[in-house]
């Protein structure tokens, strides 16, 4: 047997453990961190924490703090490590995020808010571990608790006063990433965006408040946040859309004592904004004089005119800002007075009523120089350019200072036994995504929310149509919206003298399970 030689066997241990990488990080984890200017080792983060760093909104001053005790987390730097050597460099992927000293870590995450904190930390498991580090020291969960996703709603409920901002910001962040699930901020989930249009009885864990407009609000009850979220996240994501367009573009026609409403709604991308039109066709089948004065008060706010009596078919407004009968004051004016039979000598406030207009049969769109009837010839013949008197607010396209809205009331020619309607067209731009300036001009008024447009003349509205100038915008019903009006069948039964004042309602086909419409309109060549 050879004598025993130490510095042999010493040299030759300490070749084979030289080889093995797996080796190395096994050694690596078991040594104590810190700084090292030697090439063959890892140069690590410290361990130490800065201190007096700007605190967060809500002053907890939670940083991602890394711990040289989690060997959870120096597993994950392990595997992702790059390892430097005088005659070797091997590289794998790794955030360079993770490889910043400790001090300049913390004090980078120090400026995010709660909301985005929480989120950073679903990155990784490196990233969770400091987050769990960091929730230990601040006293949030008990030193090693297992990790788990819940401690990320015990930080919220730690840091968040009012339990809805700071968790509604986290849950917007992480749907963003969700192409079929979106956070609504009424009833404080996530959920599927669908679920507002679903029966209750197929949906009876459906938060009541689930709901994003009331009634009168102007934006359509389609186009709700949650939808159009779900579209805008999925057209940045490359994922398909389009389908998700017809789930928003609607049709509801209703017919009353006489007089047709017909809304219809559009929406449409343009430079990534995504932008809706709503036009509401609004005629009688009486032609008189008492018709031009009611479509006068349909204009009215009905919340605010008290005239629920009249039980019309609603309009709504073009926003938020404005109202239909105060823009159109002059027109209405021009258009009404003179049809009043009323002696209105001495009154102070002149205010019209039922009983000062006839019903006898009166078209004005048949007298030759009425504002009506000018304005139907000049559509007519397609010219550009009116060349009589016409005003200017009649088929012109005005546009909202506080908000991204256009808006314009035009005649058209409607099918029998209609022939001409009114149609009031506005033109809202939101913006590239949900919660924009854009968006937040349209919803409830609240300081800080309304924008300043400079020259709002038309430009929502030239983009939406694909034109070069508002004054060539000319309304048009396209071939269903044009059937819709006729009913089918009514129209024909209405020539004879039949169901002439009998009401009905027509709209889209809802699944009530699904939420989802089974009889979409096709898309045209300007919705791609």
């Amino acid at each position: 047997m050879s004598s025993f030689n130490g510095k042999r066997i010493f040299s030759h241990a300490r070749s084979k453990l030289a080889k093995p990488r797996k080796l190395r990080d096994i050694l690596r984890k078991l040594s104590i961190k810190g700084h090292t200017h030697q090439s063959d080792y890892l140069i690590e983060n410290d361990d130490q924490s800065s201190i007096d760093n700007p605190k967060t909104s809500i002053g907890l001053g939670i940083t991602l703090t890394n711990n040289s005790s989690n060997t959870n987390a120096q597993d994950v730097v392990s595997k992702n490590a790059v390892v430097h050597s005088s005659a070797i460099q091997t590289e794998k992927k790794v955030s360079g995020l993770l490889l910043l000293p400790q001090e300049l870590f913390d004090h980078i995450t120090s400026y995010l808010g709660d909301a985005n904190i929480a989120v950073l930390a679903l990155v990784n498991k490196e990233l969770m571990s400091r987050f769990m580090t960091s929730c230990v020291k601040a006293g949030i969960i008990e030193p090693y608790e297992p990790v788990s996703y819940r401690v990320l709603n015990k930080f919220i409920q730690k840091v968040d006063s009012s339990k809805t901002k700071a968790r509604g910001a986290m849950l917007s962040l992480i749907d963003y990433d969700l192409e079929d699930r979106v956070y609504c901020y009424k009833c404080k989930k996530l959920h599927d965006p669908f679920v507002t249009f679903r029966d209750r009885s197929y949906a009876p864990r459906k938060a009541v408040r689930c709901v994003d407009w009331s009634m009168d609000h102007h934006m359509p009850p389609r186009a709700t946040r949650k939808m159009l979220r779900t579209i805008t996240k999925r057209r940045l994501h490359g994922a398909p859309y389009r389908h998700l367009l017809g789930q928003v573009n609607n049709t509801q026609t209703r017919y009353h004592k006489g007089i047709i409403v017909q809304i219809s709604l559009r929406v449409r991308y343009r430079r990534d904004d995504l932008i809706l039109r709503r036009q509401q066709v609004v005629s009688s089948m009486d032609k008189s004089a008492l018709s031009l004065w009611i479509f006068s008060q349909m204009l009215k706010d009905v919340s605010a005119s008290g005239l629920p009596s009249l039980a019309f078919p609603k309009t709504y407004q073009m926003c938020k800002h404005h109202k239909w009968n105060t823009v159109y004051a002059s027109l209405i004016q021009q258009l009404v007075d003179p049809l009043c039979q009323r002696d209105h000598t001495g009154e102070s406030n002149r205010k019209h009523n039922a009983s000062c207009f006839s019903n006898e049969h009166l078209d004005v769109s048949k007298q030759e120089g009425h504002i009506i009837h000018e304005r139907l010839k000049l559509l007519a013949s397609g010219a550009l350019r009116c060349p009589t008197d016409v005003p200017t607010l009649l088929g012109d396209i005005l546009g909202c200072k506080k908000c991204t809205t256009d808006f314009g009331i035009d005649v058209i020619q409607l099918p029998e036994p209609f022939n001409w309607g009114f149609i009031l067209t506005s033109w809202l731009d939101l913006g590239k995504m949900d919660f924009s300036p854009k968006w937040d001009s349209h919803r409830e008024t609240r300081a800080g929310r309304d924008i300043k447009r400079s020259l709002p003349f038309g430009d929502i509205c030239e983009a939406f149509e694909d034109l070069n100038s508002r004054l060539d915008h000319r309304p048009q019903l396209s071939f269903d919206d044009a059937a819709r009006i006729q009913n089918y069948m009514w129209a024909s039964r209405v020539k004879e003298g039949r169901d002439k004042y009998i009401s009905w309602s027509s709209g889209h086909s809802c699944n009530p399970a699904t939420g989802w419409y089974e009889d979409t309109d096709p898309l045209g060549p300007a919705d791609y």
